[in-house]
């Protein structure tokens, strides 16, 4: 018979290292902690323009004294530098670049800008002043002319610009001054066109590109009146407010909603641009026809004649047959 040897079970070590795993356990969780509130502090380094966009109107040799603000929305203190540039639009969504005065050409502003202070400190959650002088010149060209001024982060000492572990959000309020004078007001509808001439169902969507021309930035006004066969309205869109700046284009897209429709329709759209109501004006047409629905009632329908008539030939066929039966009766007297 085998002899059973007693197990001892070390308590007190089991414990220990319990308590160990315990420790790092702890240790680990407080530095991801610490690691993620240093990421997420990093990130929400944010700051709001007050207002985004600034639009003004001046004679030349005029000198105009202005006022934006941008709040600290980060939770730590920021420094920050206010730099003044110009900028253009080269794409079709408005997207402002900032660029030298060589590229800006007769557009440029900022050359005419000053804004004090140039640097400040602003504690977390609070708004600072900025004063802008501009001071337009006598020779000023009339028509539009365009300037961002921006406020960006001062990396702390210690890194190098550029550095992966700076993150310098940059925002800014978008300067938009009409030098009053003789300008060109002129609107070009590039395109206006729909997805799909030939739907089988909604929505539709449509998209128009409308091209500047002038001298000064203009946001048209209108409608897009989409109509039926029977000339009755089934939607009206209204343009957004799209400002369009000097020799650049903008998109708009819409949407005419609802699946179900069938037959011929129309979009007009009518709109005005600048002060001398540059007129903007594009008509298509397009259809709406569910085939596949109308292919089955058209299937369904030859079915139900051709169940008609091949059950009417079938009772005149019996008709015919049960008169062809019916036996001859003489009557006796004529026999």
């Amino acid at each position: 018979m085998k002899k059973i040897l007693p197990i001892k079970i070390d308590i007190r070590s089991k414990i220990l290292d319990s308590r160990l795993w315990l420790i790092l356990l702890i240790v680990f969780l407080a530095s991801g902690i610490y690691y993620l509130k240093s990421v997420f502090a990093q990130e929400s380094l944010t700051i709001t323009a007050i207002p985004p966009r600034l639009e003004l109107s001046a004679l030349p040799g005029a000198t105009l004294q202005e006022t934006v603000k941008f709040r600290n929305d980060s939770p730590t203190e920021m420094r920050v530098q206010v730099i003044t540039a110009d900028f253009i639009v080269n794409d079709d969504q408005g997207t402002p670049i900032a660029v030298s005065e060589e590229v800006s050409g007769r557009w440029s502003l900022a050359k005419w800008i000053t804004a004090s202070p140039k640097n400040l400190v602003l504690p977390s959650g609070q708004t600072s002043t900025i004063d802008l002088v501009i001071a337009i010149p006598d020779d000023a060209l009339p028509g539009g002319h365009y300037a961002m001024v921006t406020y960006e982060p001062i990396p702390e000492a210690g890194l190098e610009a550029g550095s992966g572990s700076e993150i310098r959000p940059k925002v800014g309020s978008l300067i938009y001054l009409n030098v009053v004078g003789d300008v060109v007001e002129a609107a070009n509808l590039k395109s206006f066109s729909v997805a799909d001439k030939f739907a089988n169902y909604g929505p539709i969507k449509l998209s128009a590109v409308i091209e500047n021309l002038g001298d000064v930035h203009f946001a048209p006004k209108g409608t897009v009146a989409v109509l039926n066969i029977f000339n009755d309205p089934i939607a009206e869109i209204t343009l957004p407010d799209y400002n369009i700046f000097p020799f650049a284009s903008r998109v708009y897209d819409f949407e005419v909603a609802g699946k179900w429709r069938l037959g011929r329709y129309k979009a007009d759209l009518t709109a005005t641009a600048g002060t001398s109501l540059v007129p903007i004006h594009g008509l298509i047409y397009f259809w709406i026809v569910p085939v596949g629905e109308i292919s089955l009632a058209a299937i369904a329908l030859i079915i139900l004649i051709a169940l008609i008539i091949f059950t009417r030939r079938k009772r005149h066929h019996e008709l015919e047959e049960l008169t062809e039966e019916e036996p001859t009766i003489t009557h006796p007297d004529k026999a």
